[in-house]
This record gives structure tokens, C-alpha cells and sequence, in this order.
């Protein structure tokens, strides 16, 4: 590149049409990984849920299933991996607030047990495990839709009598400190 603005300014205007090309994405090349695709579209979805990468996810799930059908372990990992992102599709910006991390957490569980060498036995107690932390975090999510506004239109965000009584006396201090500088 040279210092001139003529071949400078065409370098530039050439990465920023790559950084900001609208074009559909080329396929990553594969390393070999099976779970490469999947790990990408959990990416996207730590910073945004959208029906887009949702129906990335699911499918990249699916086919994975296919190939996983013979252990056990595999296969209970991706349906609690399909149930997760179901759930996420039905709710999106409503579903519980730790709901990705949960499903970045057992994807991770997941992808150690396919890229290590676990025995059959570890990868079941693995997956057991992770059935029960599914079954809590389901409840999680059960006190989660409890929480919401009820009818006449407030939310009960699900805090304490004290902490609401707290937070009134501190509005009606401010209130009142700010109608005497008046």
C-alpha cells in the first residue's frame, strides 16, 4: 500500500466493504471438529436470539442426533440441548435471563464428552448429572413465568416485602429532598 491518498483510499474502501459485505457468510473450512457449526451458532446466540440462529441451532442439533443415536450419553445431551433451544424459540427475549449460559454450560459438558477419551461410564455420570441440573434450572424457569406482571399491569419482580418497603422509603426521601431545593 502506498502513502498516496488515490491507493490508500481504495485499500480502505476495500476492507470496508469486506467488514461490512451483507452477503450470505461462506462456510467456515472444517477442521475436522463435528461440533464446529454447532459451537458457532451458540456464539451468535450470546449476543443475539433470533429465529435465524435458532433454526441453525436446531437443525445443526438434529443432525448431530443422527449421528450420535448409538451412546446413550450423546444422545440425552442433545435432547437436553434440543429442549433448551425450543424453549429459547417459544420465548426469546422472555426466557430466563441465564438460559444461554445454562446451554453454553452444558454444551460445554457435551463437547468434552464427544472430543475426549471418557469412558462410557463417566459420559453417563456426566449426563446424569446434567439431567438433574436441567430438572433445577426447569424449576428455575417455572418461578421465572410465575414472576410475571400480573393483570392489573405491575411486575412482580419477585422481591421481598422489605426490599419493596426499602425502595419506597428511599423514592419518598428523594421526592421530598428534591421539593425543598425548589
Amino acid at each position: 500500500m502506498t502513502i498516496n491518498g488515490s491507493s490508500m483510499n481504495e485499500e480502505l474502501d476495500s476492507r470496508l466493504d469486506e467488514l461490512f459485505d451483507d452477503s450470505p457468510a461462506q462456510k467456515p473450512e472444517t477442521s475436522g471438529d463435528p461440533l464446529e457449526t454447532l459451537k458457532a451458532v451458540i456464539l451468535e446466540m450470546e449476543w443475539e436470539i433470533g429465529d435465524k440462529n435458532l433454526d441453525a441451532y436446531l437443525q445443526e442439533l438434529k443432525r448431530l442426533g443422527g449421528s450420535c443415536c448409538d451412546d446413550k450419553a450423546l444422545t440425552i445431551y442433545i435432547k437436553l440441548l434440543d429442549t433448551i433451544g425450543r424453549y429459547l424459540k417459544a420465548k426469546k427475549a422472555a426466557a430466563h435471563p441465564e438460559t444461554v449460559s445454562f446451554l453454553k454450560s452444558l454444551f460445554d459438558s457435551f463437547e468434552a464428552a464427544v472430543a475426549s477419551g471418557m469412558s462410557e461410564e463417566q459420559k453417563n455420570r456426566a449426563a446424569a448429572y446434567h439431567v438433574r441440573e436441567f430438572k433445577r434450572f426447569k424449576a428455575l424457569i417455572a418461578q421465572h413465568g410465575a414472576a410475571k406482571p400480573s393483570a392489573s399491569g405491575r411486575a412482580g419482580v419477585g422481591l421481598s416485602d422489605e426490599v419493596k418497603a426499602f425502595i419506597r422509603q428511599a423514592v419518598r426521601e428523594e421526592i421530598a429532598r428534591l421539593v425543598k431545593r425548589k
